[in-house]
C-alpha cells in the first residue's frame, strides 16, 4: 500500500484549536512553552520560595553573594516569561494574573541585600564600628524583614502556575497521542478483559468473565472550564492572600517593636552614666557587667560599644562571632550618651572624658538572634508549604463539584460532537453511560450519541459530508448540497420470493427483513463497505474509493494505487460471499425453512438472495427535498449493479460480477472466478463481461447460536466483539497485509463455500467459452455437453446453450463476441 497523505483537519465546531498568529509569535511560544524553559522556570519558582529561607537557615553571610546572583537570576527570567506571556498569550496583559506575577517578580528585590542596602532597609552589618550606622542598620533591618515576609506571600501565587504547567504538560502528551492515532489510521484493540472472556467462553461456554470497561475520554479544556477554572483560582487566591496579609495586622507586634533586652541595658548604662550619684567605679561595673550577663545565654552578646570605647577602661567588646552575623540576625540595642550631661554630672576621670567620641554618641549592644532566625526561617519554609497546600487542595475543592457535576461531562460532549462532526460513522462505535442515578448532565450526553447514532444509521456512509458541512458551518441546516463525483464499487442485493414471503409472514415479515439485513450489513461493513439504501426486498451497498487513489481522464478512472484498489474489491466480494454462506448456516435464517406457512406457499422453500457486483463512478449526495431527503447515488453504474443481480436469474448463479471490477480482483481470487457471457444489457449499447464465482451451499453445517455462545455477555460486549473482526480485517487492510488467497483458506465459510471446487470443470468451460467467443459454435457447443457431464445443471452453461439454440448453434452473420441481454 502507497502512504496516503493527509486528509483535510479535523473540525473543531467549538472552535478550542488555538491558531498561531504570526511567525514571530510562533517563535515566541516555542521558547514559552519548551520543556526546558518550564522545568527551569518551575526550578526557579521554587528556589524564589524557599531560597531566602534556606539562606538564613544553612549558610552565613559570606554566602549572601551567592544567593544574591540566583535572585537576580530569578528576576530576568521572571520577567522574560512576563513578556514572552504578554506577546503570546491573548488577554495576558493587564489581566489579574500578570499583576499577581508582576508583584511577585518586584518582590524578589528585596531578596537582594545589595538592593536593600542600597534603599536603606539594610545596613552594612559585619565589622562596622560606626555605632550610628549601626543603630540605624538595626531598625531598617526590622523594616526591610517586615516588608520582605509580607510582599514574599505574594510569590506563592506561582505555585498556581507551576500547578497549571504540570496540567498542561499532561494535556499536550495526551493531544500528541490522539494526533499520533490520527495520522497512523490505527484502530483500538479489543479490551483485554473482553478478550479474556472470549477465549474463557471458546473454552467453557458456562464460564463468564468480569463486566466491561468504559474507555476513558480525553479532551481538550473547553472555554467554559478554564473561565470557570480561573474565576474559581483567582478567588482562592484573593482569600488566601487576605488572610495572609490581614492576619498580621491584628497582632501589636506589627505596630510597635517591644523594647528588647539589649536595648534595655543600653538605656540603664546611659542613665547610670549621666547620674550625679554614680561613682567612676559603678559606671565601669556595669559596663562589664552587661557583658557578663549576656554571655553564653542564647541570644548572647557579640558587639558592646560605648563613646568611651577609646578609654582603657571601656574598649569595644566583640564576639568571635559576630563578622559572620547578619544584620538581621542582629538584635541591636542603642541610646544615646549626653556628652554635656556627662561631663557635668558624672565622677569619670578627665581622662575618659577626654577620649569620648562625639560622632559616635550612643551606646550599642548587639546580641546574637541567629538560633531565633534559624527557627524563624524554618518556620517560615513549613508555613509556605502550608499554604501552598491550602492553596492547592482549595482551588482543586472549589472546582471540584462544577467539574464533576458540569464541565467534564460538557467538554465530554465538546468531544463527542468535534468526533461526529469529524466522522458522523464514530458515533455508531460510542457507548451510553450506564447509570442509574445519573444527572441531566448525563442524560444529554446519551442524548447526544443517541440521535448521532440515529443520524449515521439514517444518512449512511454517503451522507457524511452532508453531516460534516452542516455542522462545521454556522447558521441555518442545509442538506440540499452539491454531489460529489466519486469511485466506488457498487454492490446490489435482492431477496428472492419475497412477495409471498411479505403475504405469507404478514407483520413477521419486518422481523424477516431485519434478520437477512443484519447479515447483509455485518459483513459488508465488516469487508469495509457501507450499507447504503435498503429498499423493501433490496439492499444498495457501497465501498467507497479513497480520492487520492485515482483521477479522471474524462469519464475514464486512472488508478494510483493498484494494490488498494486490488484489496477492495477482494473485500467486496468476499463479504457477499459470506452473506451467502451465513443466510445457509444461522440457526436465525434456517428456522424459516422450518415455517409452515413459508413451506405451505413454496415447497422446500429457503432463503435465497441474488448479487451484483459492479465499478464505477458515481454522484454522491442528497436526494430529495427539504421535507425528505436520501444520501445516496445517482449514476448508470448503479443501475449496473441492479440489472446485473437481476440477471443472475437468467444465468442460474446467485452472483454476478462485472468485467470492470473483475479486471481489478488479486490473481489468486481471479482462479475461482469464470467468465461466463459478454452482453449488451438492456438499455446500454457498451457490452460488458460477465462473471460469477461457484459457491457451495448445499449441507452447510449450522452456525453456532451466538445467543447461546455469549449467553453471559452484554450487548455492548457483543458489540465490541463485532468491532473486533472488523478493526482485525481494516487493519491488515491499512499496512497491505491483507491476502486474499490466506484468507480463503482461513476463514471457515469460505472455505466451505469453496468446498469441492471443480479445477477440470473450469478448464472445460473456459475453453467452451472462448470458442463462443470466437464464433467457433460447433466446438463451443461439444465442449460445454462436456462440461455438463462435469457439472450437471450448470446455470451459465444451459443459459449460453439456450441462447446457442435459438439461432440452431449457428452463429449469427453479425456476430462480434457478444449478444444482447434482452431481459432487464
Amino acid at each position: 500500500m502507497t502512504d496516503q497523505p493527509e486528509g483535510p483537519p479535523d473540525v473543531d465546531i467549538f472552535q478550542q484549536t488555538t491558531e498561531k498568529n504570526s511567525h514571530r509569535a510562533s517563535i515566541f511560544e516555542i521558547v514559552l512553552e519548551s520543556t526546558l524553559f518550564q522545568v527551569l522556570i518551575n526550578v526557579l519558582t521554587l528556589y524564589a520560595l524557599f531560597g531566602d529561607d534556606i539562606r538564613v537557615a544553612a549558610f552565613r553571610q559570606n554566602a549572601d553573594i551567592v544567593f544574591d546572583g540566583l535572585n537576580i537570576t530569578c528576576l530576568i527570567m521572571f520577567s522574560t516569561e512576563i513578556i514572552l506571556s504578554v506577546i503570546v498569550k491573548e488577554g495576558y496583559f493587564l489581566s489579574f494574573f500578570f499583576w499577581l506575577d508582576t508583584i511577585s517578580t518586584i518582590s524578589l528585590l528585596l531578596d537582594i541585600n545589595m538592593f536593600n542596602t542600597a534603599v536603606g532597609l539594610s545596613g552594612a552589618g559585619g565589622q562596622a564600628k560606626n555605632t550610628a550606622g549601626l543603630a540605624r542598620a538595626g531598625r531598617a533591618s526590622r523594616v526591610g524583614t517586615k516588608a520582605g515576609r509580607v510582599v514574599r506571600l505574594v510569590r506563592l501565587i506561582r505555585l498556581v502556575k507551576v500547578y497549571k504547567s504540570a496540567n498542561k504538560e499532561d494535556e499536550d502528551k495526551v493531544q500528541k497521542l490522539i494526533s499520533q492515532r490520527r495520522q497512523k489510521r490505527k484502530t483500538n484493540t479489543i479490551q483485554p478483559q473482553i478478550q479474556e472472556r472470549i477465549e474463557q467462553q471458546n473454552n467453557n461456554n458456562n464460564n463468564g468473565g468480569g463486566g466491561t470497561q468504559n474507555e476513558e475520554q480525553e479532551t481538550k479544556e473547553s472555554k467554559v472550564s478554564k473561565m470557570l477554572s480561573d474565576a474559581t483560582t483567582k478567588k482562592v487566591i484573593i482569600v488566601v492572600l487576605a488572610l495572609l496579609f490581614l492576619i498580621p495586622l491584628f497582632s501589636v507586634d506589627y505596630f510597635v517593636s517591644p523594647p528588647t533586652s539589649m536595648l534595655m541595658q543600653s538605656q540603664q548604662f546611659v542613665k547610670l552614666a549621666e547620674s550625679e550619684a554614680s561613682t567612676y567605679d559603678d559606671v565601669k561595673n556595669a559596663y562589664n557587667q552587661i557583658i557578663i550577663d549576656h554571655s553564653g545565654i542564647d541570644n548572647y552578646i557579640v558587639l558592646f560599644t560605648s563613646p568611651l570605647y577609646n578609654y582603657k577602661d571601656f574598649p569595644i567588646y566583640e564576639h568571635e562571632d559576630y563578622p559572620n552575623l547578619r544584620i538581621d540576625e542582629q538584635d541591636v540595642g542603642a541610646f544615646n550618651l549626653n556628652y554635656d550631661t556627662l561631663i557635668t554630672t558624672t565622677n569619670l576621670p578627665d581622662e575618659a572624658i577626654a577620649q569620648f567620641d562625639k560622632e559616635n554618641s550612643d551606646v550599642v549592644g548587639i546580641l546574637s538572634t541567629r538560633q531565633a532566625a534559624v527557627m524563624t526561617s524554618i518556620l517560615s519554609i513549613i508555613r509556605t508549604i502550608f499554604v501552598s497546600i491550602v492553596l492547592t487542595f482549595g482551588a482543586m475543592m472549589f472546582s471540584k463539584d462544577s467539574n464533576d457535576l458540569a464541565l467534564r461531562p460538557l467538554e465530554r460532549m465538546i468531544d463527542k460532537i468535534n468526533k461526529i462532526a469529524n466522522d458522523p460513522q464514530i458515533v455508531t462505535e460510542m457507548a451510553v453511560i450506564q447509570n442509574e442515578n445519573s444527572n441531566e448532565t448525563v442524560k444529554i450526553e446519551n442524548t447526544i450519541v443517541k440521535i448521532g447514532t440515529l443520524l449515521a444509521l439514517g444518512f449512511g456512509d454517503a451522507g457524511t459530508e452532508i453531516i460534516k458541512i452542516n455542522m462545521k458551518k454556522q447558521g441555518d441546516v442545509d442538506p440540499m448540497l452539491p454531489g460529489i463525483k466519486k469511485v466506488a464499487i457498487y454492490g446490489f442485493c435482492d431477496i428472492r420470493n419475497f412477495t409471498d414471503a411479505t403475504e405469507v409472514l404478514q407483520e413477521d415479515v419486518m422481523v424477516f427483513v431485519n434478520n437477512i439485513g443484519d447479515i447483509v450489513h455485518t459483513m459488508v461493513d465488516r469487508y469495509l463497505g457501507a450499507a447504503n439504501k435498503n429498499i423493501g426486498d433490496a439492499f444498495l451497498l457501497v465501498w467507497k474509493t479513497r480520492p487520492e487513489t485515482y483521477s479522471f481522464e474524462e469519464d475514464n478512472v486512472i488508478w494510483h494505487d493498484k494494490q488498494y484498489i486490488s484489496t477492495l474489491s477482494d473485500c467486496a466480494l468476499i463479504s457477499f460471499m459470506k452473506i451467502q454462506c451465513k443466510i445457509n448456516r444461522e440457526p436465525k435464517i434456517l428456522a424459516y425453512r422450518q415455517d409452515k406457512r413459508l413451506q405451505a406457499r413454496m415447497d422446500n422453500y429457503k432463503v435465497k438472495i441474488g448479487f451484483g457486483l459492479h465499478m464505477g463512478w458515481g454522484i454522491e449526495g442528497a436526494i430529495g427535498s427539504n421535507y425528505k431527503i436520501d444520501a445516496s447515488y445517482l449514476s448508470p453504474n448503479v443501475n449496473m449493479a441492479s440489472r446485473l443481480e437481476a440477471a443472475t436469474k437468467q444465468y442460474g448463479v446467485p452472483i454476478l460480477i462485472s468485467e470492470q471490477l473483475y479486471e481489478h480482483f488479486s490473481p489468486e481470487f481471479q482462479e475461482y472466478i469464470r467468465h461466463i457471457d459478454r452482453v449488451c444489457v438492456k438499455g446500454s449499447n457498451i457490452p460488458v463481461s460477465l462473471y460469477t464465482i461457484d459457491m457451495n451451499v448445499d449441507n452447510l453445517p449450522p452456525s453456532n447460536d451466538p445467543l447461546v455462545k455469549y449467553k453471559d455477555f452484554t450487548k455492548e460486549e457483543l458489540r465490541m466483539i463485532l468491532r473486533q473482526k472488523k478493526l482485525e480485517i481494516k487493519e491488515m487492510f491499512e499496512c497491505g497485509e491483507f491476502k486474499v488467497a490466506e484468507h480463503l483458506e482461513t476463514n471457515k465459510d469460505l472455505r466451505f463455500l469453496l468446498t469441492g471446487f471443480k479445477k477440470d470443470f473450469m478448464q472445460v468451460f473456459r475453453k467452451a467459452f472462448q470458442a463462443y467467443l470466437d464464433g467457433d459454435w460447433k466446438t463451443a457447443r461439444a465442449t460445454f455437453q462436456e462440461a455438463l457431464k462435469l457439472k450437471p445443471n450448470d446455470g451459465p452453461t444451459e443459459a449460453v446453450l439456450h441462447s446457442m439454440e435459438e439461432t440452431n448453434y449457428q452463429k449469427p452473420s453479425d456476430w462480434k463476441g457478444y449478444r444482447e441481454l434482452t431481459e432487464k
